[in-house]
């Protein structure tokens, strides 16, 4: 499956889901779009902007229909203020492997200005962010899996980053790409795990209603 620069929600494999008790439901939420603009106190961990606002407002319908037992977040602004609209309330679990592999970096480059910094990242070359992409998916795996350990039977809800997204869905298909398809802000892709499974991906992008599980 090749999806890069697909925006599109994808479901895959909903039948199987169907009439079976889901071990844990895993619902990765991308954060809303960050402030621009010379005003950011920290150009590295910008704030929501407030369209990124309304794209968490957008999406709390889902989360809430849902419902969740756990919520955790990336401990960059743009993810915890949104975990925050999101989950009004709940107690947040900061968990910073969840962070995304710009973590650190002196200013945020928005994905969408193509910036020339993300001809490295899309070639599996991270090394201007300080890291590797093996070192990137290790701290997802173990993040990710903390989290299973954690809350058995039980539905998760984690708001993280587009990368991070991308890289556990393509460590879940074997796949060395870095960006599969492309995460709107706002967007819940779910995964599920069953012991005698794994990890499977249940939907991709959703931001509208559509079928509960």
């Amino acid at each position: 499956m090749y999806l890069k620069n697909s925006t599109d929600r994808v479901v895959v494999n909903w039948s199987r889901c169907q009439g079976r008790e889901a071990r844990v439901i895993l619902s990765l939420v991308r954060h809303g779009e960050p402030e621009r603009g010379s005003g950011v106190t920290d150009p590295g961990d910008p704030p929501l902007s407030p369209t990124g606002r309304k794209h968490l407002e957008g999406a709390r319908g889902l989360v809430e229909a849902d419902g969740y037992d756990a919520v955790y977040c990336s401990p960059l602004l743009r993810a915890t203020e949104s975990a925050e609209i999101l989950a009004p309330g709940a107690r947040l679990r900061v968990e910073p492997d969840l962070a995304e592999f710009d973590r650190g970096a002196k200013r945020y480059l928005h994905w969408e200005d193509g910036a020339g910094a993300y001809r490295s990242y899309l070639a599996g070359d991270l090394s201007p962010w300080g890291t590797t992409l093996a070192e990137f998916r290790n701290r997802i795996h173990g993040a990710i899996e903390r989290i299973r350990e954690e809350h058995p039977g039980e539905r998760v809800l984690a708001v993280t980053h587009g990368g991070v997204i991308n890289n556990f869905f393509a460590m879940l298909l074997g796949s060395g790409q870095v960006s599969l398809f492309q995460p709107r802000y706002g967007s819940i892709n779910r995964f599920r795990y069953l012991p005698d499974e794994g990890w499977t991906v249940v939907e991709l992008n959703a931001t509208g209603d559509r079928p509960q599980i």
